[in-house]
């Protein structure tokens, strides 16, 4: 198993609380340039970077790629994916699942995740002998998403519109989760896959954006929402009518 190094830890343990509080507790607008000691942006801290239409492609190619995973059950091989390179597995504590890390070329600073866990509909008493499958997948932009719209990425990952269904099954109206307090702008967004032919599990989706500042006096400010997160995660309990 491979040795999370410093710079994994360091940019995959700001999750959770962690991650929310430092949200809160750093204004967007103040577009901070800050560095870790490796020289690497931390998470979504520069929105003045310009984004190529390389890194946007490769963005649509992995969210693709990870939803296969996730929905239609494709093989899980982190040597080989398009993700990028698996530089790090950290073990998850009371799990026999693991947590993925990878870093692809095309935007180095983006943090790109899958988790993986116990087969949810295997119920043998010896963990050992459970399979473990891919669980979530998570991507944090660095530099943030320019061009990536909701739009498209509800028609790209075919996802039902005006709904999305909550951890208890139930469903809930409307996609728009709301959005933080005025001096952060973030804003979130659930949704459900559609069933599709090739489906075998339903995703749960969520995205976050950052709403464009309407009093800055920067032109070179975003003027559209820019995309900062795409999480997927498999409902495994619940199999898809084929």
């Amino acid at each position: 198993m491979k040795k999370m190094p410093p710079r994994a830890r360091k940019w995959f343990r700001l999750t959770g609380k962690t991650l929310t509080i430092l949200l809160f507790a750093i204004p967007v607008h103040a577009q901070l340039n800050m560095s870790t000691p490796s020289g690497q942006p931390e998470r979504g801290s520069d929105m003045r970077q310009t984004v190529t239409d390389a890194q946007r492609n490769m963005t649509l190619r992995i969210l693709m790629s990870a939803m296969a995973i996730l929905r239609d059950d494709q093989a899980f091989d982190p040597a080989h994916l398009i993700f990028g390179r698996n530089f790090a597995i950290q073990p998850t504590l009371g799990s026999t699942g693991s947590e993925y890390f990878f870093e692809n070329s095309i935007f180095p600073a983006t943090q790109i995740t899958l988790l993986t866990k116990e087969d949810p509909t295997n119920y043998a008493a010896n963990l050992e002998k459970i399979k473990v499958v891919p669980s979530t997948f998570t991507i944090w932009f660095s530099p943030l998403a320019t061009g990536i719209t909701r739009s498209t990425l509800e028609e790209l990952l075919q996802l039902g519109v005006g709904y999305w269904i909550d951890r208890n099954g139930n469903r809930r109206v409307g996609n728009d989760i709301g959005i933080v307090p005025p001096h952060i702008r973030l804003h979130n967004y659930r949704y459900r896959t559609l069933d599709q032919p090739a489906s075998r599990f339903p995703v749960n989706v969520e995205f976050t954006f950052i709403d464009p500042d309407a009093s800055a006096a920067n032109d070179e400010a975003p003027t559209m929402p820019v995309l900062m997160m795409v999480r997927l995660k498999r409902d495994d309990f619940k199999t898809a009518p084929r």
